[in-house]
């Protein structure tokens, strides 16, 4: 997965987890800017056989890859991209997203990518262990709603894994749709508690490395010709079929007998007589 931030660091980079991620002025886009120089719908970010693109949606103020304007355009890593007048970084799961210097800049190994809702594409960052996550603004990862219970998981980091244990939650929780107690997650799993689902990222992602093998395993390779032949082709229908069928040869016509020739002359030399009399008579 990618990740876009606002090139002056306004805010923490954004997971794209959707498969369609709007950006623009207006408040229901997945990203909302509110800038005179946005559309309301600006530009939408694809997700398309792994790969992510940038779609600017017939704007006038144009969306940029690069400082070039793009209609469609694939993004990479280290992308810059500006809708108007903002700009906008593309990061991998792997960049930091301010300077490395900074103790608050490093990544933790263990955090939740939100998947769904009004939460898509936020991350929550595993920073203590362990850290309880619920709708209590007491635990470590409050998320409101009645959806969760106040204290609904309990999230333990031992040697280097990471433990999860429902804390007797009304709705459940479900690791990769099954229902659990207690269960042990690794990176690329796939939480839910109820109507939120996070993806799990952790040290060497998972989502990663089936990222690069599909992308690898997806190349074609060479086509094999089928050799030329000079043989006639044979039907392959039924024996009914009109491919099939033996067409008749028409038989050639018997030659006419010379008495028949000398008949026809001579009734036709009779009727004209006939006609030649009958106008002379008239007259």
């Amino acid at each position: 997965m990618l990740k876009i931030q606002f090139k002056d660091k306004r805010q923490d980079p954004i997971w794209i987890v959707e498969r369609r991620y709007t950006i623009g002025s207006s408040g229901d886009n997945h990203l909302a800017v509110s800038d005179a120089s946005l559309s309301p719908l600006h530009a939408r970010l694809l997700t398309k056989d792994n790969k992510l693109f940038l779609k600017d949606n017939n704007t006038q103020t144009g969306s940029y890859v690069n400082e070039r304007r793009v209609t469609e355009k694939q993004l990479l890593p280290g992308d810059t991209i500006r809708l108007g007048q903002v700009e906008f970084n593309i990061l991998d799961s792997r960049s930091p997203s301010s300077d490395s210097t900074s103790p608050q800049s490093i990544r933790p190994h263990w955090s939740l990518v939100a998947k769904s809702g009004s939460l898509s594409g936020r991350e929550f960052l595993i920073t203590s262990t362990p850290s309880t996550l619920g709708r209590s603004s007491q635990c470590d990862i409050c998320i409101p709603g009645s959806h969760l219970s106040r204290q609904h998981l309990q999230l333990t980091l031992i040697e280097q894994e990471l433990h999860l244990r429902d804390l007797g939650s009304v709705n459940g929780t479900y690791l990769n749709d099954q229902r659990i107690v207690e269960a042990i997650a690794k990176p690329g799993d796939q939480l839910r508690l109820d109507v939120h689902c996070f993806h799990i990222i952790g040290p060497g992602d998972a989502s990663d490395n089936q990222r690069t093998a599909r992308s690898c395993t997806g190349v074609p390779g060479p086509v094999k010709r089928k050799a030329v032949t000079t043989a006639p082709k044979q039907w392959k229908t039924k024996p009914t079929s009109p491919g099939n069928r033996i067409t008749p040869e028409l038989e050639a016509a018997a030659p006419m007998p010379k008495w028949v020739s000398s008949l026809s002359v001579l009734l036709c030399g009779t009727l004209l007589a006939t006609l030649i009399y009958l106008f002379v008579l008239g007259h």
